[in-house]
C-alpha cells in the first residue's frame, strides 16, 4: 500500500515538473519578437505556444486525476474527457502552426 502511494506521488510530481517546463516553454515561445522574414518565426511560436500551453493544461489535470477517479465524484468522466480534449487540441495545434510556419519559411527562401 505505501509503494503504491509512494508510486502515485512520485508521478504526480513528474507531471508537475513536466507541465512547469511545457508552460516555460511555451512563454519563451510567446516572448519572441525578433523579426525573420516578414515575422514568420516569432508568429508560429506563438501559434506553436498555445498547443503547449493546451497540453500543459491537461499534464495538470491528468496529475490530480488520481483525486477525482478515487474520490468517486460523478464528473469524473467528464474530467477525463476535457483532458483528452486538451491533449488533441495542443497536438493538433502544434502541428498545424508548426505546417504553417514551415511552409511560409520555405515560400519565403524560394
Amino acid at each position: 500500500m505505501v509503494f503504491s502511494e509512494l508510486a502515485t506521488v512520485l508521478t504526480q510530481a513528474g507531471s508537475f515538473i513536466s507541465a512547469v517546463a511545457a508552460i516555460t516553454a511555451g512563454v519563451i515561445m510567446v516572448s519572441v519578437t525578433r523579426k525573420f522574414g516578414t515575422g514568420i518565426l516569432a508568429s508560429g511560436f506563438r501559434s506553436i505556444s498555445i498547443g503547449v500551453f493546451f497540453i500543459a493544461i491537461a499534464i495538470i489535470i491528468d496529475a490530480v486525476q488520481t483525486y477525482f477517479v478515487n474520490s468517486n465524484l460523478p464528473h469524473a468522466s467528464a474530467i477525463v474527457l476535457i483532458k483528452e480534449l486538451l491533449f488533441v487540441l495542443g497536438t493538433y495545434t502544434i502541428v498545424i502552426g508548426s505546417k504553417n510556419t514551415g511552409d511560409k519559411i520555405e515560400k519565403l527562401t524560394k
